[in-house]
Order: C-alpha cells, then sequence, then structure tokens
C-alpha cells in the first residue's frame, strides 16, 4: 500500500480554479501511472468557507485499494494531494503530471508504506500532541488488523466522522466494491470541507486502512479514540502537512499589488 502525500505552492491560480483542469489531471494520473481506477473522478466545487482564501475544488478517484485525492487552493496558490495505491508507482511520473497540469512547485513529499508503522518519516513531521498548530493541517493515517467489515459499515463511519472530530461534511459517503464480482476490496470516500476521509478494507487480508486529512486542525484525539473505542489495538500516526507562513500565501494583499501593476506603469509619464 503506497501512499505518496504531496504539498505543491506557486501553481496556477486559473488552472486550481478550473473543474476541467483538476478532472483532467485526475485521468491523466491513472493513465501515465498505470493504475487500476474503479470509478471516474468525483470533482465537488467548494466556495463557503469562512475564510475564502481556503475556498477552491476537492476532487476524487477511488482506484482498487486506494485512492486520488486533489485538494485545491486557488487564492493560496497551493494543492494538495494523495494518491494511495496497492501496487508499484512511481512518483516521479506523478510529480510531472502535477507540475504540467498546475504549474506548480512540489514543496514536500511524502512516500510511505502503509502495511506498517514507517519509522523513516522525518520526525519533525508527524504530529505530537501540544505541539506548535501553524501548520496548514494534519493527515492521521491508521490501520487496523483482523476485522471483518461490510460496505453498510463503512459508509455508516464516513457518514458519522465528520462531526466526531468536529469537521463539516460536503459530501454524503461515496462506497464501493473494487468490482462486482470477487471484490478485493471495500472502499469509502467523503469529503470533509477542503479534505477527505478515506476508508479502504481489503478482504483478503482482513484489514482496513484509514485517512483523515484536513485544512485546518480537527480534533486528532477524536479520530483516534473513534477507531480504537470500534476495533481495539490498531497502528497510527499523524503527519503535519503544509504551511500558511507568509511567503506561501497568495493573499489579497500581494494580489491586490500584482494586478495594480498596470496602474502604476499607466501613471508613469516620459
Amino acid at each position: 500500500m503506497n501512499h505518496m502525500m504531496i504539498d505543491a505552492y506557486q501553481a496556477s491560480e486559473s488552472r486550481l480554479d478550473n473543474l476541467m483542469a483538476v478532472d483532467s489531471a485526475l485521468n491523466e494520473i491513472v493513465k501515465v501511472l498505470n493504475l487500476k481506477a474503479v470509478m471516474p473522478p468525483f470533482l465537488l466545487p467548494f466556495y463557503y468557507a469562512k475564510d475564502a482564501e481556503d475556498d477552491g475544488i476537492s476532487a476524487f478517484v477511488i482506484l482498487q485499494g486506494g485512492h486520488i485525492t486533489i485538494h485545491t487552493f486557488p487564492r493560496r496558490r497551493c494543492l494538495f494531494v494523495d494518491l494511495l495505491y496497492d501496487g508499484y508507482y512511481d512518483e516521479n511520473k506523478l510529480n510531472s503530471v502535477l507540475e504540467k497540469n498546475f504549474s506548480c512547485v512540489i514543496e514536500k513529499s511524502i512516500r510511505t508504506e502503509r502495511r506498517y508503522y514507517d519509522s523513516t518519516i522525518d520526525e519533525s513531521r508527524i504530529y505530537q500532541s501540544g505541539s506548535d498548530q501553524k501548520d496548514f493541517g494534519p493527515h492521521t493515517i491508521a490501520m487496523v488488523e483482523n476485522v471483518d467489515i461490510t460496505l453498510e459499515q463503512i459508509f455508516d463511519m464516513l457518514d458519522s466522522l465528520p462531526r466526531t472530530i468536529n469537521m463539516l461534511p460536503i459530501s454524503r459517503p461515496y462506497v464501493l466494491k473494487s468490482n462486482l464480482e470477487n471484490p478485493q476490496y471495500l472502499s469509502g470516500v467523503v469529503l470533509i470541507a477542503q479534505s477527505h476521509i478515506a476508508f479502504h478494507y481489503c478482504i483478503a487480508d482482513r484489514t482496513l486502512f484509514c485517512d483523515a486529512f484536513s485544512c485546518s486542525f480537527y480534533r486528532i484525539e477524536n479520530f483516534v479514540s473513534y477507531l480504537k473505542e470500534k476495533f481495539g489495538d490498531m497502528v497510527h500516526m499523524t503527519i503535519i502537512r503544509g504551511s500558511k507562513h507568509v511567503d506561501k500565501i497568495f493573499n489579497r494583499e500581494n494580489k491586490v499589488k500584482e494586478h495594480g501593476k498596470w496602474l502604476n506603469n499607466s501613471m508613469k509619464r516620459n
């Protein structure tokens, strides 16, 4: 279960705010990386955030044993991408597709194998309770072994979890089998405000892989407690992603200055 988590900045604002551009990027990722998708891209524009700079597009594709998610923030000129897949893929090809489609700069990428606790991840990226919360948001990953789960149970968990961890759901859960006959995986995704929660259950291994990613700090402990109450022991970690540092935000003030340059030029006298 290879998982790439990518934070990209300095992207084209118009591309990040273009549904067709995001749809095209998702389809190209599937094709170029030779992934097995079990659904077409699902895209949802979200323009109701408390802070207008957090508006953008959330999109996903469910793969056989994983997913691709893209969350764009046009006013911040950044996007967050996840690719979880039960199989090999070339991360350089993934980066190339993103750079070509969004004219972005890949600032941070983390690759991890989800079937065990990856001790190679930079410790500074792992959230500790009470640590500084200036970063853009946490991504909690968990693995629960030796469990039996149905599609209905996955739907019910994804339907109730957003409010449990103090997040705003912007869709109902999308839950399906990897294929109709002899499915290998049961998968589900629910979109929360510019982020997502995803569950993938490997039927043969009786193992559940869980993700909760947020553009703001949700109640991490509540998510972990929810899973422990449901399933008991599990392996989990929370990775800190992104940043809201001033030099990485294309904020309104900067935007006004950039788009107002023509005024200064027009006022100049030869």
